[in-house]
């Protein structure tokens, strides 16, 4: 229907990794065993703890309420630590050990890891957090609830543009991060100057120190996670950085790292781009529910909000078709999905396997992130 696949298929060979189910039915043919592919240790824990719980949470309330005509949710979890390697290794132990048919995979660099071996087996993959351009073509197979950082990117650019004349980058080495500066820089026409780093980095000060000599008007900041977006931060206001900072949603979705921060990043005018669920009785519901069965409040409300509407839109679509071990007709019923109400809006999905999402800015006031009225 849609899609180039990213790479040839892989070899399958069978890997150990670690795993956890979850509501394990006593009965074989209750069961509707569904793999996950998330990041269960490292910095991207700040994603992956929130998305399974808000998965678990809600397959809870899909197995009390009778579950896929009948059959119980099990998910079988696997860390896969938001890489590709890790993710890859993941997906082929839930495939050859575990059977699975469908899968959820959290990260970006996890979805492009796993796609070339999914597709090639005709496994399903929804993604409930990945952002990433190019998983637009990753397969036929392939599906997401969030919205791509062509459009984070773009409108980050397009204030730029008519703001700064010359911008400093300073971009981690991710899929997510890279998708997100590549497409900055795509639609911005001004000056760039940029520094990517890896993720094993956590010493900017010189790169800090180049830019700020460089004449830049602005700084684009495009981290994977929000610890590494609170080291960049720290350093910045250390080197007494007193120009606009942008961030991309990594930093701008979570209020955790701005708000120990607050006279810094109002006084640079700190700008975002994030995706926002509406506030309503249903996403209070939804954080309610996940206050008390977890103490505490999700880190990435727009991210709980995809996870949550693209678990209900993959039950939605498995409880359409005959035969859930037919990944074509589940495929299929994706595809048609239209019209669907959700945390995050109306939703449909195109015959690209992408939700109708797109981001906003925001500029930080000190205690949350509004609405940027220009």
């Amino acid at each position: 229907m849609k899609k180039i696949l990213l790479g040839l298929g892989l070899s399958l060979f069978l890997f150990g990794c670690e795993s956890a189910t979850q509501n394990t039915p006593s009965s074989e043919e209750e069961v509707l065993r569904i793999g996950a592919v998330n990041p269960l240790t490292g910095e991207a824990t700040a994603y992956g703890d929130q998305t399974m719980n808000i998965t678990n949470m809600v397959v809870e309330e899909i197995n009390n309420t009778g579950g896929i005509n009948g059959k119980k949710i099990e998910i079988i979890w696997e860390d896969g630590k938001c890489t590709g390697k890790d993710g890859s290794l993941a997906a082929q132990k839930l495939i050859n050990v575990d059977k699975v048919n469908i899968m959820l995979v959290s990260c970006s660099m996890e979805v492009l890891g796993v796609a070339p071996i999914t597709e090639n087996r005709e496994v399903l993959v929804f993604s409930t957090l990945a952002t990433n351009p190019s998983i637009r073509d990753a397969g036929d197979f392939v599906f997401r609830s969030t919205p791509s950082d062509s459009s984070q990117g773009q409108v980050l650019a397009e204030y730029a543009d008519a703001h700064f004349p010359k911008i400093g980058i300073i971009s981690e080495q991710t899929d997510y991060a890279i998708g997100v500066t590549d497409t900055f820089v795509k639609h911005f026409n001004g000056e760039v100057l940029r520094e990517d780093f890896l993720s094993s980095e956590s010493d900017f000060k010189t790169r800090i120190t180049k830019l700020k000599n460089s004449g830049v008007d602005a700084l684009f900041l495009s981290p994977q996670t929000p610890t590494k977006f609170e080291i960049l931060i720290k350093q910045l206001q250390e080197q007494n950085w007193d120009k606009p900072i942008l961030v991309n949603d990594a930093g701008a979705g979570d209020l955790t790292v701005v708000r120990k921060y607050p006279e810094f990043l109002t006084n640079v005018e700190l700008v975002g781009a994030n995706f926002i669920a509406p506030s309503g009785p249903e996403l209070d519901a939804l954080l309610e529910k996940y206050q008390t069965k977890y103490g505490t409040d999700p880190r990435y409300i727009s991210y709980a909000a995809s996870t949550a509407d693209g678990i209900h839109m993959l039950a939605q679509a498995l409880e359409t078709v005959d035969d859930v071990s037919d990944t074509h007709k589940i495929r299929d019923a994706l595809y048609n999905i239209k019209d669907f109400h959700g945390l995050l809006g109306i939703l449909s999905i195109d015959d690209h396997g992408e939700v109708n999402i797109t981001h906003s800015l925001f500029r930080f006031d000190g205690e949350n992130f509004v609405p940027l009225e220009e």
